[in-house]
């Protein structure tokens, strides 16, 4: 049964990932982070850059096509939080890509600048200001991200397939991981919930490569 690119997506999407967080700053600031752009290459940087565009398209890309899957055979309600879902999963990608590209523009800022204009001085007070600007950018984030696997579990969950189909709980794991993001403001564990957001889609394209999720595709 062709099940499209979503498999694909849905599994290969967070290991490009992970591999485009090993080349950033590892959460340098000030003067770490001024010298982590000077230390590193800017072929590193473009790839790393290359990779987080890629990666980003094909994760958010992932949960869109596959709420795209579901809707075929989805009622009007579940339709609704489907589509509700991908708007709230709009601003998380842009602004994941909003800080990748500060980070590569302050790269060249330190390391080639606007000698004509600032001072090296300027140049990196510029490239770190930019920097504290694209992390505190992400405050929002984790709530929207959050708002958008929510919304993809419940719809996923909130109708009788799953009493007929036990391999439709996979789709509890968005649902417990979205939660989790919105409690990571209490409980000041983010970043865990951030990389288990990242590999939340694992366990559903391996199970629709295993053929547990054909009913989102066939007649019963």
């Amino acid at each position: 049964m062709d099940k499209g690119l979503t498999p694909y997506l849905l599994v290969f999407a967070p290991v490009i990932m992970f591999i485009a967080f090993m080349t950033g700053p590892d959460d340098a600031r000030g003067q770490d982070y001024i010298d982590w752009l000077k230390d590193t290459d800017l072929n590193m940087m473009i790839l790393g850059t290359i990779l987080v565009t890629v990666g980003a398209i094909m994760m958010f890309g992932g949960w869109f096509v596959l709420t795209q899957d579901m809707m075929v055979k989805s009622n009007k309600t579940q339709q609704d939080l489907l589509m509700l879902s991908r708007v709230a999963l709009i601003l998380p990608i842009t602004l994941l890509l909003l800080a990748t590209g500060m980070d590569l523009e302050a790269h060249w800022l330190v390391t080639e600048g606007e000698d004509d204009y600032f001072t090296v001085e300027e140049e990196e007070a510029i490239a770190l200001n930019n920097h504290y600007v694209s992390t505190y950018i992400w405050g929002t984030m984790p709530i929207t991200w959050a708002l958008g696997l929510i919304l993809i579990g419940v719809a996923a969950l909130m109708d009788d397939k799953k009493d007929k189909h036990s391999a439709q709980w996979v789709f509890a794991g968005p649902l417990v991981t979205g939660l989790g993001l919105i409690t990571a403001y209490w409980i000041e564990e983010f970043w865990l919930f951030f990389m288990v957001a990242l590999v939340i889609s694992l366990p559903i394209g391996i199970m629709m490569f295993m053929g547990k999720l054909d009913y989102l595709y066939s007649e019963e």
